[in-house]
C-alpha cells in the first residue's frame, strides 16, 4: 500500500470513529466503546497528518478539511462565549450567581474535528482538486 491508500483508509476509519458515538447511544452499548472510537479518530488523524503529502489529491483533501476546521475554530472563538452568555441571559442567570458552564469547552475540539471531516468529504464527494 502506498501513502495515498493509507490516507484514504484513515479517513474512512476517522469517519467511522466520528459516527460511532451516535451508534453507541442508539444501540445502548457499553461506554467503553466510546474510548475505542476516540482512539480510532486520534489514530486516523495522526496517520492522515503523516501521509497528507502523498499526492496532489490528498493534499487538496487535507487543505479543504483543515480550512473548514480552522474557520470553525475562528467562528467558535467568538460565537461560543456569545452563545453561552445568550443562553445564560435567556435563563435569567443573575450576575452575582455562580453558574456553571452549560457548553463544555471540549465541544470546540469535537466540532472542529467534525468540521474537518465535513470539509474533507464534501471535497471528496465533489471530486475536484
Amino acid at each position: 500500500m502506498n501513502k495515498a491508500n493509507f490516507f484514504m483508509c484513515a479517513s474512512w476509519i476517522g469517519l467511522a470513529g466520528i459516527a460511532s458515538p451516535a451508534i453507541i447511544l442508539l444501540v445502548d452499548l457499553d461506554p467503553i466503546f466510546g474510548s475505542f472510537s476516540l482512539f480510532a479518530v486520534w489514530l486516523a488523524c495522526v496517520v492522515m497528518l503523516f501521509t497528507r503529502n502523498a499526492d496532489e489529491y490528498t493534499q487538496a483533501l487535507w487543505r479543504s478539511g483543515t480550512s473548514w476546521a480552522y474557520a470553525t475554530l475562528l467562528i467558535l472563538l467568538l460565537g461560543l462565549p456569545f452563545a453561552e452568555g445568550f443562553y445564560d441571559g435567556a435563563q435569567t442567570v443573575e450576575m452575582g450567581e455562580k453558574g456553571e458552564r452549560d457548553i463544555p469547552s471540549t465541544a470546540t475540539i469535537a466540532v472542529a474535528i467534525l468540521a474537518y471531516y465535513v470539509g474533507f468529504f464534501v471535497r471528496k464527494l465533489r471530486g475536484g482538486m
